[in-house]
């Protein structure tokens, strides 16, 4: 995803995310664009239609992605039989990409 094409479409995206990523950083653009591409990225993995003001992207002390299993994320994630996910975020200028995969449940 280009960092320009989240700005297109103001309906669908407008306040991507509760984060607050301000200019101070100097590739806040990228970030934003990151966890944008998280979130289109758990929905299809989950193949559901969370709203993505209800998923949060959040980072370890040593950077590494993850999304915020929220009450309500437990509840999609139970639903469709996912114990957890794990997120991988890439971007290079002004594109980016992030994978989820969805790790179910085994018996």
């Amino acid at each position: 995803v280009s960092s320009s094409h989240i700005f297109r479409d103001e309906k669908k995206y407008k306040r991507l995310d509760k984060v607050d990523i301000t200019t101070e950083y100097e590739n806040y653009l990228e970030h934003l664009t990151g966890f944008f591409c998280v979130k289109e990225a758990f929905v299809k993995a989950l193949d559901t239609d969370v709203d993505y003001l209800q998923i949060e992207v959040l980072h370890t002390e040593s950077g590494k992605p993850y999304v915020n299993e929220t009450p309500y994320l437990k509840k999609v994630l139970k639903q469709k039989n996912v114990e957890s996910v794990d997120v991988s975020i890439s971007h290079c200028k002004q594109f980016s990409v992030a994978v989820v995969q969805a790790n179910e449940w085994q018996d």
